[in-house]
């Protein structure tokens, strides 16, 4: 992959450009000042979300000027903020994608999203065309005329998928909704809960390992970045689950034929643009991968700085770089392994003690767990990023970190 040319000398009796990023639900994880030089970007974060952070708690730098307004009069505030000069418009929200996308075009901006975002966004457009290209994903069923009612709807649901099952939002992003029902009664009461609403479907329940792989795609070339495997699913850290995952080495077995079921899965959902693919995806009993998630965007968690330290690019930074046409470097392994580890501060608890490691590492101490936390159920408390040359000095560091005691009455 090449970059693009290299920025030319500033003119300083000229305006800095406008870079804006759209925002709602899904918070920044990296410093814009990375991608868009104060010295030659003036940076605004653009959201309709009410007084929610725009730059997660652990991300580096601070967040630029912040403008609230609602979504449907984005193009007047962009307008009123840009003035004369010229203007960027980008984002790594999942919600805010197709928003993007669409006032890129009314601002004259060429495409930079998936042609049809929708392909990356609903799950079930996704499972389709990933199917119908020979891709394997989960049984599912899609509830296009509304939740059943319980009766019909568990039989629905046992003799088409079976149990245990999975039910999730068709449009929604980062485990919000997910819900995994392993018994009749448990998928009652959901089909009850849910009774008559729009936008779901329910999918086979994955017995296997949990991984992802990322690729930067540019001109319709997809160019491989890292892969990774979770420890688990993503899921419960509010019950006490720990969260993470680490690199797998570009040589290995896996790693190739993650990026080979990546060039199958941009191919299947549309390679036009220029934008970051995250994939996730099970290996089975068989060893078969079967996709379970795919974005079309930089992935969430530690992911993206995970793949700086792995292959010498932030995800988050070059999806916003290729957005704006702005100097992306070529993904190039740097021998280094890297994991990062969630752990969730519980009711009555706060933040203790960090276990001692071989590798290097970078522990954040989260709001909710500096002084005792007073929720009702678990919060993020400590965020810990993890990276060594050694996999397998990394990979005890990881089980130190995933079963140590961090936080305590």
């Amino acid at each position: 992959m090449t970059s693009s040319p290299a920025p030319r000398p500033v003119d300083a009796a000229a305006p800095r450009p406008l870079a804006v990023l759209l925002h709602s639900r899904q918070p920044l994880t990296t410093d814009p000042a990375a991608t868009f030089d104060p010295a030659r970007w003036e940076t605004v974060v653009l959201t309709d979300a009410d007084g929610e952070d725009v730059l997660r708690e652990d991300a580096p730098g601070t967040a630029p000027a912040v403008h609230r307004a609602p979504r449907d009069t984005w193009a007047t505030e962009i307008r009123r903020l840009a003035g004369d000069r010229a203007v960027q418009i980008v984002t790594n929200d999942e919600y805010c994608l197709i928003s993007c996308a669409e006032l890129r075009a009314e601002f004259g901006l060429p495409a930079r999203h998936p042609a049809r975002p929708a392909h990356y966004i609903d799950k079930v457009l996704m499972k389709e065309r990933l199917a119908a290209a020979g891709v394997r994903v989960p049984r599912f069923l899609a509830l296009t005329d509304g939740v059943p009612d319980p009766e019909p709807g568990t039989a629905l649901v046992t003799g088409t998928i079976g149990l245990p099952a999975v039910a999730k939002p068709r449009r929604e992003a980062n485990s919000r909704g997910v819900a995994i029902l392993r018994t009749e009664p448990e998928l009652r009461d959901w089909l009850a809960g849910r009774r008559g609403e729009q936008g779901w479907q329910v999918e086979e329940f994955l017995d296997g390992t949990f991984h992802h792989v990322n690729t930067l795609v540019r001109d319709g070339v997809p160019n491989p970045v890292q892969t990774g495997t979770y420890l688990g699913p993503l899921l419960d850290l509010p019950e006490g689950r720990r969260l993470g995952g680490w690199t797998i080495p570009f040589g290995s077995e896996l790693s190739r034929r993650a990026h080979e079921l990546n060039r199958a899965v941009v191919a299947a959902l549309g390679a036009e643009g220029a934008f970051v693919v995250h994939t996730e995806f099970a290996v089975d009993g068989e060893g078969e991968l079967v996709v379970v998630e795919v974005a079309g965007r930089a992935p969430g968690a530690l992911v993206s700085e995970l793949a700086r330290l792995h292959a010498g690019l932030n995800l988050e930074e070059a999806n916003l770089a290729l957005q704006a046409d702005l100097p992306v470097p070529a993904p190039s392994p740097t021998g280094t392994q890297a994991a990062w580890v969630w752990i969730p501060v519980m009711p009555g608890e706060r933040y203790r003690h960090t276990p001692e490691t071989t590798s290097k590492r970078l522990v954040h101490v989260r709001r909710a767990a500096r002084q005792t936390h007073t929720g009702t159920t678990g919060a993020l408390g400590v965020s810990v990023l993890l990276w060594h040359t050694d996999p397998d000095v990394l990979a005890a560091d990881v089980r130190t970190a995933a079963t140590g005691q961090w936080c305590g009455v």
